[in-house]
């Protein structure tokens, strides 16, 4: 099991998603992903979560991939490709691992679910399994990985009864 360590604005504190609908999409993303080593790891992992909102993620998104504007998630992956491989075949040596940070923006996931019909938990659901795809080395810049991607997204949701995003194509 992955210990989430939650940090949660005042702005998410009536959208009914918290620590146990993050833990549940953190649990989701990882068989999804189907990494079976983080299923039991043999020492602590971990993944940061923050709710936060644009005026923050804005900052961050400025600073780190030079857009000047709000997003609704952005992940932080800690480990480079060497030391996910060797997680990946149980040959990470380490005492713990930190997996990376995921932010999500309050007013863009609103804003979004708003537009799909959708209460926000369930976006922030899928952005919280997005952000845990893109921690575990997935992206979505060549169109075969974000096909890859959004069918692990779809199936990953599905098992949790929450519609596939992407029939109402939103840019994230």
């Amino acid at each position: 099991m992955i210990d989430v360590e939650l940090d949660m604005g005042v702005v998410w504190g009536n959208s009914n998603f918290g620590q146990n609908e993050v833990e549940k999409a953190v649990d989701v993303a990882l068989r999804f992903a189907a990494i079976a080593e983080l299923a039991d790891p043999a020492v602590p992992v971990s993944v940061s979560i923050k709710l936060s909102d644009n005026a923050e993620v804005h900052a961050l998104n400025q600073e780190w991939r030079d857009k000047n504007k709000p997003t609704n998630v952005l992940s932080f992956p800690m480990l480079d490709d060497a030391e996910l491989e060797a997680l990946l075949t149980g040959t990470y040596n380490a005492p713990e691992i930190m997996l990376g940070d995921i932010i999500l923006a309050y007013e863009t996931c609103a804003a979004e679910a708003a537009e799909k019909g959708i209460p926000i938990a369930y976006h922030a659901t899928h952005l919280v399994i997005h952000g845990m795809l893109h921690l575990l080395g997935h992206d979505h810049i060549e169109e075969d990985e974000a096909e890859l991607m959004e069918a692990l997204e779809v199936k990953a949701l599905a098992s949790m009864g929450l519609p596939n995003p992407y029939t109402d194509q939103i840019d994230h």
